[in-house]
């Protein structure tokens, strides 16, 4: 499936997006549905309600949404800007994104995504770095590009800045995520190193241009750090920081989740101490963060890369997305694509009897191995 994003289409999303209380998972469910912004808004009261989470009320606000002159100048201004727009449906969006299930439906970006950054690792910190971090975080970072990591973060001062920075500098890839509008570099001193990333990586956003790197964009922004990647290291964080967030956030994810141990009387230490006596990995070196994430990067090597992509139904390529090598329960899975979890069992059912997925003890679902 292929989502042509005219500036028609463009609009008609931005439209949806507006309608109220429709959300980005309804959203999603009704683009997964029918492959097209503009055929949602022009869809009947009964084909909307046909879609699960949709009321008659919601079906009857989508009616009622317009695509407006503003959208239509949206649509344009993006294509007039080197901006590449990637659908959660098309090819060119990350796919461990797409797994979360509220992952954007559209996300801008300068560079491109590669099959590569499946296997990737978020690294963060706190602003207020040390040398000490600084340290650890280039040498984590240098392994890990050697160990043919992706390293993905945000951009940020400190720990953030050294991580994208080591990357570069030790010939990988990587990818900054931003709180604000792709044209829109914050703090304004990373300018010439998102030009850098931008052609060994990608610099992304949800945000529209021109939007400010405003606080209230950050918590978003974070989910999407920890989306794109494997797992989070945290490797200086303080009581409350945005480092902490990402690695909750990943948590609910069902991502990894590491941090790097501190001296016991630093405010920088507070927060990943406490990360590793509630249950994350310490992290001395890096194959502590190999060690924990082997069965899924062999899983990776091997079965994902020989086998292809099978021919699906327009029901089944949502769902098959969403799996992994790690096991689903069909009621999460069915909450993600905001479908009925009997449609979505049955669906599971005929993928399973083509040897697509793996059913697992307690209706739990898996890609098959």
């Amino acid at each position: 499936m292929k989502i042509d994003l005219t500036i028609d289409e463009l609009a008609a999303i931005y439209a949806l997006m507006e309608c109220p209380k429709i959300g980005v998972q309804r959203s999603r469910a009704l683009l997964s549905k029918f492959h097209s912004a503009e055929t949602v808004l022009g869809s009947s009261l009964n084909q909307l309600t046909d879609v699960a989470g949709i009321r008659e009320s919601l079906a009857a606000a989508i009616i009622e949404c317009e695509i407006t002159e503003e959208h239509r100048s949206k649509s344009r201004r993006i294509r007039e800007h080197d901006v590449q727009v990637c659908h959660f449906l098309n090819s060119n969006y990350p796919d461990r994104l797409r797994q979360i299930p509220d992952a954007p439906i559209l996300l801008y970006s300068v560079g491109e995504f590669k099959p590569a950054d499946d296997r990737a690792i978020a690294i963060v910190g706190t602003r207020s770095s040390s040398k000490y971090g600084h340290q650890v975080t280039r040498e984590l970072v240098q392994e890990l590009v050697q160990s043919g990591f992706t390293i993905v973060s945000g951009l940020a001062r400190g720990i953030d800045t050294e991580a994208n920075t080591a990357a570069l500098a030790a010939g990988g890839r990587t990818i900054a995520v931003l709180g604000s509008g792709i044209d829109w570099i914050y703090p304004q001193e990373n300018t010439g190193l998102a030009r850098k990333i931008a052609n060994q990586g990608a610099v992304c956003t949800e945000f529209f241009l021109g939007t400010a790197p405003d606080a209230q964009n950050f918590p978003k922004r974070n989910r999407i750090i920890s989306g794109l990647s494997l797992g989070t290291v945290v490797v200086e964080a303080g009581h409350k920081s945005g480092a902490i967030l990402t690695a909750l956030i990943a948590l609910e994810q069902n991502r990894e989740v590491y941090a790097v141990p501190g001296r016991i009387d630093s405010k920088r230490s507070v927060g990943t101490n406490r990360l590793i006596k509630h249950g994350a990995k310490l992290v001395q070196t890096v194959d502590d963060i190999l060690e924990e994430l082997s069965g899924q990067l062999q899983f990776d090597d091997t079965t994902q890369k020989d086998i292809p992509p099978p021919d699906l139904s327009d029901e089944e390529e949502p769902i098959y997305r969403l799996l992994s090598d790690e096991p689903q329960h069909v009621d999460a899975i069915a909450q993600a694509v905001n479908r009925p979890t009997a449609a979505v069992l049955t669906t599971l059912l005929n993928l399973e009897l083509r040897s697509v997925v793996e059913q697992l003890p307690g209706k739990n679902f898996r890609k098959s191995r």
